[in-house]
């Protein structure tokens, strides 16, 4: 069985071409340096709060030069893509961990513990359909249904712009067979390049930038405080939470 490819063109009209987002993410690459060249868990923090603002600014930017056909329909407590596998960047997890670890009880963040574990036993090295198929729902969602990190969410998180909720559900619910719901791609775009601005930045500093799979690697950082101590020495902390697919996708395409 072939294997079907999640591909998000950019729209033929947009004015985000490929050589302004390589523009994009060599000036995210350069402005994100100091913080990761400071070689700490603050550092490494920074830089990743630093990069979800920039995205943030951007997608918004580019929703207002080309406005979509449609408002976008992304909500809180709308969380019917919260199936998804999404990956991060080292610092983006730390940074969540730490948001944790400073807003919630001892009591809180072990309960939380435990949905990330289960969440992660669930879906460790499950393909991108195959968790879709799974519908195991971020730990991270409040009783609401709603982001309880939405201020430190992930940009792949942040990048996301549905025009259609109830297309999202549709595909949610048969993800081999109906097609993803429309997005606002331009804006998409734009902030996965800052995203590999951020990547670009960390690896100049010789630091693990592998896209990791959020759960397991929220799990290790949850479980191990000197992760980030780890990271920024250059361990391999975060090694299992590689993403294999992903891994895998770049041999396939170089």
């Amino acid at each position: 069985m072939t294997r079907r490819k999640r591909s998000l063109p950019l729209a033929p009209a947009t004015r985000y071409t490929p050589a302004v987002l390589e523009g994009i993410a060599d000036g995210e690459r350069a402005a994100l340096a100091l913080s990761l060249a400071a070689r700490t868990e603050a550092g490494a923090a920074s830089a990743a709060t630093s990069a979800l603002a920039r995205a943030e600014a951007l997608q918004g930017a580019s929703v207002a030069a080309e406005p979509p056909d449609r408002p976008i329909a992304c909500r809180a407590g709308c969380a019917t893509c919260c199936v998804s596998k999404v990956l991060v960047l080292a610092p983006e997890v730390l940074r969540i961990a730490a948001h944790l670890r400073a807003t919630r009880s001892q009591a809180e963040l072990a309960a939380l513990e435990e949905r990330v574990r289960a969440a992660d036993a669930a879906t460790r090295g499950l393909s991108r359909l195959e968790r879709a198929e799974a519908g195991v729902p971020c730990p991270l969602l409040d009783e609401r249904g709603a982001c309880s990190i939405h201020a430190v969410r992930p940009i792949v998180c942040a990048a996301w712009g549905s025009l259609d909720a109830a297309a999202c559900e549709r595909h949610f619910a048969a993800p081999a067979s109906v097609p993803t719901a429309p997005m606002h791609r331009p804006g998409y775009e734009v902030a996965n390049a800052v995203l590999a601005g951020l990547g670009w930045a960390a690896k100049e500093q010789g630091l693990d930038a592998a896209p990791l799979e959020l759960i397991a690697a929220l799990r290790i950082a949850l479980e191990r405080p000197n992760a980030g101590e780890r990271w920024i020495a250059r361990l391999p902390v975060f090694a299992a939470a590689r993403d294999a697919e992903w891994q895998e996708d770049r041999r396939r395409e170089g």
